[in-house]
């Protein structure tokens, strides 16, 4: 059953900041724009490329590889940054950097108390 998330920006920026992120990164505003997304139809999770990215790309007139690469980038601050952190949020050891689209995961799961497997 799912339900229905209750975040907003200023938690998704609060999260972001924590893991070392701020807003001088591309990628912030747009993992924040994903977050909403999913907040708002929790299933986008299950089809990143086709469903997150481009709706990301139409929304901040960019390619979907940027807003992936962005993302990416963002993932790699928060590991180098607070590796321990990330990992705590994704209730589970990492062995290495989370893709994008795990990192969504992970940041959306925090956001929503869920563990963050069930959206992988």
């Amino acid at each position: 059953m799912l339900h229905k998330a209750i975040f907003d920006s200023a938690q998704i920026h609060k999260l972001l900041t924590l893991l070392g992120a701020d807003l001088h990164y591309i990628g912030f505003r747009y993992t924040e724009y994903a977050l909403l997304l999913m907040e708002e139809d929790e299933q986008c999770i299950h089809s990143v490329t086709k469903c997150l990215y481009p709706e990301i790309a139409r929304r901040y007139q960019t390619s979907c590889h940027a807003v992936e690469r962005n993302i990416r980038t963002l993932s790699q601050v928060a590991w180098k940054s607070e590796p321990g952190l990330l990992q705590k949020m994704a209730g589970h050891t990492l062995e290495k950097r989370p893709t994008s689209s795990q990192f969504l995961a992970i940041l959306f799961a925090c956001l929503t108390n869920m563990d963050p497997a069930s959206h992988e």
